[in-house]
Parts: C-alpha cells; structure tokens; sequence
C-alpha cells in the first residue's frame, strides 16, 4: 500500500512540474507585472520607401548617439534612451501604450541630416531583447533623413484672443542659418487633415505613393520674386499674416499685426490691406469665400521648395499627376515630395493626439500645442543661442516637442530677430 502511495505521489509530483514548465513555457505571452525592458533599432534609409515592401537601409549612415523617447499616452510620462554604435536603444518602462519618437543628427558628406520618426501607437508589455530589435520590424525603425535647412518656422500664433477672435492669425519664417538665403518660389503649406481630433482617423493613401514620400497639402501659397527679389540674412525673419491690421480695433484683447510682410487675404475686398502684399495662393481646397484660417485647435504647416529642378507655381498643380486624393474619396490635395520640405510642424489640441499626426516622422518626430483655445498663447522656438549682434539662433531639431515652448502673447519678430532690409520699415 505504502509502495502505492507514493506511486501516486510520484506521478502528482511528476505532473505538477510538468504543469510548470509549461506555465513558464507561456509566460512569454503573458503581460509582465512591473518595469520591463525594452529595445529598438534605427536604421535610415535612402530609398523610395513602397507600402509593404522591404525597406532596405543604407549602410553608410550611422545610427549611435541618436535619442530614441518613450511616451506612455495614459500618463504622459516620457522615458529616454541613447542609441549604441549598433543602432540599437534600450529602456525600462512601464507597461503601457506608447509613441516611441526617434531623432538625432547624422553627418554625411560634408552636409547635415536629421533622423527623425514616430511609432504613433506601441502596446509594450514585456520585455524586448536586443535580438527581436534586429531581427522584428514591429521593434525597429528604417527612416528617411532629412537634411537640414536654415528657413524655418519659427512661431505661430493660430489659438485666438478672448471672445473668440481668431482673425489675428501669425506665422513667422526665420533665416536660422550662416548665410543669405532667398525667399523666392518658397512654399508655405497647411496640410490635410485640417485638424487631428482624437475621434479622426489619418487619412490613407493610394498605394502607388509608398509611405512617408510626401505629404498632402490643402493650401499651397508661395513667396513671389524672379530669384533674388527677397533676400533673407540670418538672424532675419518675414511675418506672414491672416489679416494684417491693428485687431485690437475689433478685438481689444488682440494685439496689432498690421506691420506684417505678406497677408494671406482670399477675396474680402473690404478687410484687404493695400498697405501689406498679399501672399499668392498657388493651390487650394480649403480658403473661404472670405479669408484663410486655419483651425484654432492647431494645423500642420511645412515649407518646402525643389532642389531638383521641379518649377513650382500654380500651373503645376492643374496637372492632376502632382495631386492626390485618398483611398475611396474624391478630394484632391496637393502632393509634396518629402525630399522637397525645409521645415514641418505639427500642431496638436493637446499632447495627447500625438498618435494623430500628419506629418511623417522624419520631417516632425513630435508634436507641440498650446493645449486651450482663444487665449492668445503661441508656439515659439526656443532660443540656444546668439550671433554676434545678437539675433537668436534658434532649436531646430525637426521635432517641435522638443524645439517649441509655449509663450502668452503674440510679439512681431521676437527675441531680437530683425526685418530684412527691403522691408523698409525696420519692424
């Protein structure tokens, strides 16, 4: 009886490890309880990128020192990491959803590149090995780069005052780089989706565009000038405007624009002002009988020009091959080529509608907000440095997380940055 007994021990004991080991088997697939550790690897790459084609990276740029941040979207709270010489970034977070942003400056050639993308939505809960980061791409990022240019876009001013004014409207391009630069046939773009609300959905493209090669515009407006008409010096900057007046005549907790450069003026004969050029439309699907405006809760913008001898103006957006639409829709907007764009931001309700962005990663791997509407706050640059007489130089990243801070109060040309000399007014 005893020898039976343990017989039946045996064989329980037998089972139980059995069950164990197979408990431990799967723990694998269960959500880890506590800090996890988790990896990413960033390669770039240099080619026309098709949706769901082999992204192929390109060996000759480096990866190491590149700053890889971990957004938990319930909390907020941002964890950061360094990638080695392997590509590789490595960090312990909490489990959770994530937007996982990349970004960084690579040298090659004698010429300077950002490395900038976004993961919008990661579900994270468990570890990551630094052998998944290298081996699944849903662990890796393959980015285009984008090089650096000196014309920026260095504040906006789009919530609104008090009583819900949002005719004041100001944007401001800066020379951010160590030579002159010209204004001429650059273009200035709000692109589609008008707003990104939490209940929105990003639009899809057809498939012959790839992914991240362009970005879609609904307006399209651009500097005039034969060449040289608009030289720009660093340290100056141009103020583009909604409606250029003195808006605290209608709104007395505006503020006063008049002295602006260009006016974005659609068509209201009697709010024109002859004393401020209008900014030609070369390209919209989206400007009132009336006026420009965009969406108080905030737009995405970029400035771009081609460097490969494409002529830019509105002739070129009558040929339906430089426009697209979205799968299954019937409205067309402007297709810009990524490798055409100076500058992007993405302007959001709040920071939480990251994982809403229109632009792609590379151009703008974050986002910025003044969080509320109608209280005349802006996104503004933020100052890193000086030149000699003093004009500001300003973060440029490519991801205005990082580059923008918020201030109360529109200003024309703040923080000491100047008006160029045609402007003749030295505002």
């Amino acid at each position: 009886m005893k020898r039976y007994f343990k017989l039946i021990l045996s064989l329980t004991l037998i089972a139980f490890i059995s069950s164990c080991v197979r408990m431990m088997d799967k723990a694998q697939d269960v959500p880890k309880i506590g800090m996890i550790e988790v990896s990413y690897k960033v390669s770039v790459t240099t080619s026309f990128q098709e949706k769901g084609g082999e992204v192929i990276p390109d060996p000759n740029f480096s990866t190491e020192g590149l700053s890889v941040r971990f957004h938990e979207l319930q909390t907020g709270i941002v964890t950061e990491s360094v990638t080695d010489a392997d590509g590789i970034a490595t960090a312990e977070v909490v489990p959770g959803n994530y937007t996982v942003m990349v970004s960084g400056k690579v040298e090659k050639d004698g010429s300077y590149y950002m490395v900038n993308g976004t993961i919008p939505q990661a579900s994270l809960v468990k570890d990551v090995t630094r052998q998944e980061a290298q081996s699944i791409k849903d662990y890796q990022f393959v980015i285009r780069p984008a090089r650096l240019a000196p014309l920026i876009i260095s504040e906006i001013y789009y919530c609104g005052s008090t009583g819900y004014y949002f005719r004041d409207q100001t944007y401001h391009i800066y020379n951010n780089g160590e030579r002159t630069e010209y204004l001429d046939g650059l273009c200035f773009a709000q692109l589609h989706p008008n707003i990104a609300s939490g209940t929105s959905t990003p639009p899809i493209w057809p498939d012959e565009d790839g992914i991240d090669n362009y970005v879609y515009a609904l307006t399209v407006w651009q500097f005039p000038g034969n060449g040289t008409d608009y030289p720009l010096q660093p340290g100056e900057s141009v103020v583009i405007a909604q409606e250029a007046r003195n808006h605290v005549e209608n709104n007395a907790d505006s503020f006063d624009n008049s002295m602006a450069n260009w006016e974005t003026w659609s068509g209201n004969q009697s709010r024109d002002n002859p004393d401020v050029a209008n900014l030609p439309a070369i390209y919209t699907r989206h400007l009132s009988k009336m006026q420009w405006l965009t969406s108080v809760f905030g737009a995405a913008f970029c400035l771009y020009r081609p460097e490969d001898g494409t002529k830019i103006d509105a002739s070129f957006y009558e040929n339906y091959d430089n426009l697209q639409t979205e799968v299954n829709k019937t409205s067309y907007y402007a297709k810009i080529s990524a490798n055409w764009i100076y500058d992007g931001v993405e302007l959001l309700g709040d920071m939480g509608l990251l994982n809403k962005k229109r632009i792609p990663g590379f151009v703008d791997a974050g986002g910025t907000s003044v969080e509320t509407v109608y209280t005349m706050k802006v996104v503004s640059r933020k100052v890193v440095d000086r030149r000699p007489d003093g004009t500001p130089i300003f973060a440029d990243t490519n991801n205005s997380t990082d580059d923008f801070e918020v201030i109360q109060g529109p200003q024309i040309r703040r923080h000491g940055s100047k008006a160029p000399a045609w402007d003749g007014t030295n505002k």
